[in-house]
Order: structure tokens, then C-alpha cells, then sequence
């Protein structure tokens, strides 16, 4: 396949504008020789995507292995620990009395109570009398809170505990 570059190229400008495809070698216009340089480069995002990938601040450098790419949620970017997860252990503060189907998560032998969130709200397991439950067809949590909603009440007396995944650097 041959290449057909712009017959009239103006300093800098950039062949193919938008390669798009990894493999895809993209040449830049070196005025003062009169020639085609290729770009070096390892991403290409394509247009709708490139101006995201602009508002970074890239390391300069490859991450030690094990590492992950982190923002300082300014644009920076950095090498970082790998965020490893914790499981926290659940109850609830009310009783089951065979009526409500409304209760606060809590975090499990926390003193004093400390309330628990699950983030995302669907980012719990549910055992009830040593069950799993099945979310959604069972239970809920309503996003962005601590109350779990049992689709029927549970039946009064019965044991209760959950698992959650805490993200802890």
C-alpha cells in the first residue's frame, strides 16, 4: 500500500491527521528539511478521544510492576500502590420483627455504632438465617445510603450478617 502524502503540507501538520488504529505509523512535516518524520508515539485515541487524553499530566516514566496509574483528581498523573481491598463485616441495628423491611447497615462489633454505606450500593453480599440473598429479587440498598430494604420482611428473630469491600491504600 502506497502512501499519498498532502501535496502542500504546512509546517507541523500532521499525516494521517487521526491514524486511529494501533500499528498505524503517523508522519509530521519537518519544514526545514523538506521531509515526512514519523511520530513517535504508543497511543493513539483518535479525535473524539485525543482531547481527553490532552488534559493529563502523563508520567514521564513506566510504573514498577505491580503499580497502577493514579489522579490526584487535578489531571495528574502518577505511579501508585495498588488500592487493595479489605472486607468489613455487616449487621443491622434493628431487631427483625416480622414487619419491617427497612434496616441500618452497620459496620459488625463496631462500639459506638458506626453506620455502613456500600459503595457501590450493590457492593454487598447478603446472608439472612445463613442464606445468601439474591440482591434486587431479595433485597437492596438504597444508593447512596445505609438502609438495606428486604423485598419481604424478614421473619422476626432470624440471623443476619453481610460482607462488604472496602477499597484502603
Amino acid at each position: 500500500m502506497a502512501l499519498v502524502f498532502p501535496s502542500a503540507p504546512t509546517p507541523g501538520q500532521l499525516y494521517p491527521l487521526d491514524p486511529g488504529t494501533s500499528g498505524v505509523s503517523q508522519y509530521k512535516w519537518n519544514n526545514t528539511k523538506g521531509v515526512w518524520n514519523t511520530v513517535d508515539t504508543t497511543v493513539s485515541l483518535g479525535v473524539a478521544n485525543q482531547g481527553a487524553f490532552n488534559q493529563y499530566q502523563w508520567p514521564l516514566t513506566d510504573g514498577t510492576a505491580g503499580r497502577q496509574l493514579t489522579t490526584d483528581g487535578a489531571g495528574n498523573l502518577s505511579w501508585d500502590v495498588t488500592a487493595a481491598p479489605a472486607l468489613q463485616m455487616l449487621g443491622v441495628l434493628e431487631p427483625f420483627d416480622g414487619v419491617n423491611t427497612d434496616f441500618t447497615l452497620i459496620e459488625l462489633g463496631s462500639s459506638p455504632v458506626v453506620p455502613f454505606t456500600p459503595v457501590p450500593s450493590t457492593n454487598i453480599v447478603v446472608f439472612l438465617g445463613g442464606v445468601p440473598q439474591l440482591p434486587v429479587a431479595s433485597f437492596i440498598v438504597l444508593t447512596g445510603s445505609n438502609t438495606l430494604r428486604f423485598q419481604a420482611p424478614p421473619l422476626a428473630g432470624s440471623t443476619f450478617y453481610a460482607i462488604s469491600s472496602v477499597v484502603t491504600v
